[in-house]
């Protein structure tokens, strides 16, 4: 008998994806059909693209494109040009005999962060690993608490393309402290650890808007740009 898939698991998976209001995952023992609920922040090719990368990476299911639809839609009365994007400021590298350490600088409104990961050079697990955990750092301090820990990264090829996966627990404020699986992604252009530095922004971005409140308050007022 074949074995059935789970497709709330499916749906949850997708609906971390940047952009995505909702997902439904149509099919018994085989996907038959995605239908996507997404913000326009991305155009719908790109996020089938994401989609697929995310349920091979994750699931090991290889979904052919034509199965999976994307409506885009823009919230009524939605004000998200006040809300502040993570910008990828600075990327180095020092290295010693003994040690690696990577620093990232983000961007958040006017003010600039720097995260740093070290690690021995005969232990380095993955100099990808290290650009995430820096990245993560970064964004830690934003929020003021260790919210964001690294739980993978990965790379994969859709025909001449690669992208970068970055999977983040986070921890959601709060006594219980619940844990939410994030995924960014990003396209290996010319630097695959810029990508890395990317693909982790995007997996955190959509958690911002929990923790505007509180940056606003230490700039002394909204962040927007002029519209």
């Amino acid at each position: 008998m074949a074995k059935g898939i789970d497709t709330r698991a499916l749906e949850k998976a997708i609906e971390c994806l940047e952009g995505v209001l909702n997902a439904r995952v149509v099919g018994e023992t085989a996907i038959e059909e995605i239908h996507v609920l997404a913000r326009p922040t991305k155009s719908p090719k790109l996020l089938v693209r994401d989609i697929e990368t995310l349920l091979k990476a994750r699931f090991g299911l290889d979904v052919d494109h034509k199965k999976v639809s994307v409506v885009t839609f823009d919230l009524e009365g939605e004000t998200r040009w006040f809300v502040p994007r993570l910008v990828l400021w600075g990327l180095g590298w020092k290295k010693t005999p003994d040690t690696v350490q990577v620093e990232v600088e983000v961007k958040l409104g006017e003010r600039t962060y720097k995260g740093v990961a070290t690690e021995s050079a005969s232990r380095v697990r993955s100099h990808a690993f290290l650009v995430a955990r820096a990245t993560l750092n970064c964004l830690n301090q934003i929020v003021g608490d260790t919210l964001f820990v690294l739980h993978n990264v990965s790379t994969h090829h859709l025909g001449d393309i690669e992208v970068v996966l970055t999977f983040v627990d986070y921890a959601q404020p709060g006594a219980r402290r619940e844990e939410d699986l994030l995924v960014g992604t990003a396209l290996v252009r010319e630097d695959i650890y810029e990508a890395v530095a990317r693909a982790t922004l995007d997996a955190v971005n959509r958690k911002l808007v929990f923790h505007i409140e509180r940056f606003e308050e230490e700039e002394g007022g909204p962040t927007a740009s002029s519209p």
